[in-house]
């Protein structure tokens, strides 16, 4: 398969579509459709979870209900197989608590002129440190097998700086 020219449109779409059905907690259950019954992994906050039924008793498992979202930037690359590499920066507030910056990167893989979530993990950028920390960062890298090592066929690094606009 060749490189999917439409990733950007690809990337910045999914986004949209995902977080209007996730931000609404009347909907958020629907999330699971974008997800593998075996195929796709999460990692949320570091836990590690496989396939869309244990995706969705995670979801189901999050004790908020109001979500309010700014999506600072979405960087999208072409992945090998057609899919896409995704990587948002945002910052979000759940019903009354303090808004906090986060990071998630989805890998959408191609199957039957679709697309599926493969890869999807999130993590809030909190930093515990006395001082003034340095800006934080995000860097993604997804690696290819070859002759048993590994090279890096994408990387995404992104400064977390938020407009506070």
């Amino acid at each position: 398969m060749s490189l999917n020219p439409q990733y950007e449109e690809i990337g910045k779409g999914f986004v949209q579509q995902y977080y209007a059905i996730f931000d609404d907690p009347a909907n958020r259950a629907n999330v699971v459709n974008f997800y593998s019954a075996t195929d796709s992994f999460m990692t949320f906050e570091g836990h590690q979870i496989q396939g869309a039924p244990k995706i969705l008793e995670k979801v189901q498992s999050l004790s908020f209900q109001k979500i309010t979202r700014v999506i600072t930037t979405v960087d999208s690359q072409p992945t090998f197989d057609g899919g896409v590499l995704i990587n948002v920066l945002g910052r979000l507030q759940t019903d009354e608590d303090q808004p906090h910056a986060y990071i998630q990167t989805f890998v959408l893989k191609p199957v039957g002129g679709s697309f599926f979530v493969q890869h999807d993990i999130f993590r809030l950028s909190l930093h515990d440190c006395d001082d003034d920390p340095p800006h934080a960062f995000s860097q993604v890298f997804f690696l290819k097998a070859n002759a048993g090592t590994f090279f890096v066929a994408h990387d995404i690094f992104r400064l977390n700086i938020h407009n506070s606009a």
